[in-house]
């Protein structure tokens, strides 16, 4: 790759951090030398997902669709990187319309992955599913007369491939706080009481805590 052709280089020593989770990003890098940890908060832990090193190239996501970062990168060791511009990257995968279509339904795909496997470090399965109809409903949801429209389908099948959460246990899960006024089931899941759902998640929390 020409590095004068698509932006500059930038030299990192240990432990300097590139970009950090939920930044907005319109680079990508190529790594000339050195490695970089790719690293995730999950709960109350920084989780390691992977170390690249020379030859590797990330932060191709947040340029595709300027999603935020979706994990942050600190360099490991003394590293050398190439940074890609979004617009001349851009640029080249234009020229190229089938490329373009295969990159940005990979995009898509991989936001999906990273989206589900957030929810699945989760091991208590009902505030998996509390916590991802809530993330959903604050990130995502359009304020309607009834409540928040989520934009989650309201069906267990879907939300069951969604977050890996057996379908019969998703419907109890609803019906539950469907009886307590605090969802409402139409073609998408309505939440009705925002505080109440924020409360539930808050007992779960404390549940899971006394029963360790």
């Amino acid at each position: 790759m020409d590095s004068n052709r698509f932006g500059y280089q930038k030299r990192l020593t240990p432990g300097e951090i590139l970009f950090r989770e939920g930044d907005t990003g319109n680079e990508m890098y190529l790594i000339k030398s050195g490695q970089i940890m790719i690293t995730k908060r999950i709960g109350n832990e920084e989780k390691t997902l992977a170390i690249l090193k020379d030859g590797d190239f990330f932060g191709e996501m947040a340029v595709l669709d300027q999603s935020p970062r979706s994990a942050s990168a600190i360099a490991k060791t003394d590293a050398e990187l190439i940074i890609v511009d979004r617009d001349a990257f851009l640029k080249q995968v234009r020229e190229n319309p089938f490329i373009s279509y295969v990159i940005e339904t990979l995009t898509k795909r991989l936001r999906q992955t990273d989206e589900m496997l957030k929810f699945m470090y989760i091991k208590n399965e009902e505030k998996r599913f509390v916590s991802f109809i809530l993330n959903k409903a604050m990130s995502q949801g359009k304020q309607t007369p009834d409540g928040l429209d989520s934009g989650i389908p309201t069906s267990p099948d879907s939300i069951s491939g969604m977050i890996g959460v057996d379908r019969n246990k998703i419907e109890n899960f609803l019906n539950a706080l469907t009886r307590g006024n605090i969802v409402i089931q139409r073609d998408t899941l309505i939440i009705a009481d925002i505080k109440r759902l924020e409360k539930y998640r808050e007992y779960l929390d404390l549940k899971e805590t006394f029963e360790r």
